[in-house]
């Protein structure tokens, strides 16, 4: 009777050598490219200082399209082919009131700020 436990082997050891990066192709990720946020509507926010304020959502949505946006153009000029409407430098701007673009990026700051400065006093 043959058994058919399957027998344990040492899994591989993992190579020391640099890994090579593959060349990504622009077409998967054009494919892979969230769709472009929408800025939330007036009525959307509350105006009462949430934690988690709809604009703040939409900000961090939008820094992360624009990031995957330009690692698609940078894709595309690598392989000198012409880059899409949707990714040149105009498009990938969010489309709101610069007031509430410098009200964002305050926000964004001071919380770096205060993230920095409390684990600065939790390694004391």
């Amino acid at each position: 009777m043959v058994s058919s436990q399957r027998r344990w082997t040492r899994p591989r050891r993992f190579s020391t050598q640099p890994l090579q990066r593959k060349a990504l192709d622009p077409d998967k990720m054009m494919k892979m490219l969230p769709p472009k946020p929408e800025p939330p509507s007036n009525d959307d926010c509350c105006m009462s200082g949430c934690e988690f304020c709809v604009w703040d959502l939409y900000d961090e949505d939008m820094r992360e399209y624009q990031k995957h946006a330009v690692e698609a153009r940078e894709a595309f000029e690598a392989q000198g082919r012409p880059i899409p409407d949707e990714l040149r430098p105009e498009k990938l701007r969010d489309s709101i009131d610069p007031s509430m673009r410098a009200f964002l990026d305050n926000e964004r700051e001071m919380a770096i700020r205060i993230q920095q400065e409390e684990q600065e006093n939790n390694d004391d």
